[in-house]
């Protein structure tokens, strides 16, 4: 009895380190992911940002159609 409740007792350190790798590992990227958010876009900047695009967009398509019929109109 005793040589295998020692053998058990080996087996619980040796698995209670490997949680406690496992446990800093996930400390270590729970850290690193918490140093990014900060610099995460928020709605609000996605959704100016979106405002943004569509009018460049929008202007860009005028700009274009203005030089198109210019061009057209001392073609002809």
């Amino acid at each position: 009895m005793g040589t295998s409740t020692y053998s058990e007792g080996n087996e619980v350190i040796k698995r209670l380190g490997n949680v406690e790798t496992d446990v800093s590992q996930v400390k270590s990227q729970v850290s690193a992911i918490l140093a990014i958010i900060p610099h995460l876009a928020t709605k609000a900047d996605v959704s100016a940002l979106e405002t943004s695009i569509i009018k460049w967009i929008i202007a860009t398509v005028l700009g274009t159609a203005g030089l198109v019929f210019t061009i057209a109109k001392f073609v002809h």
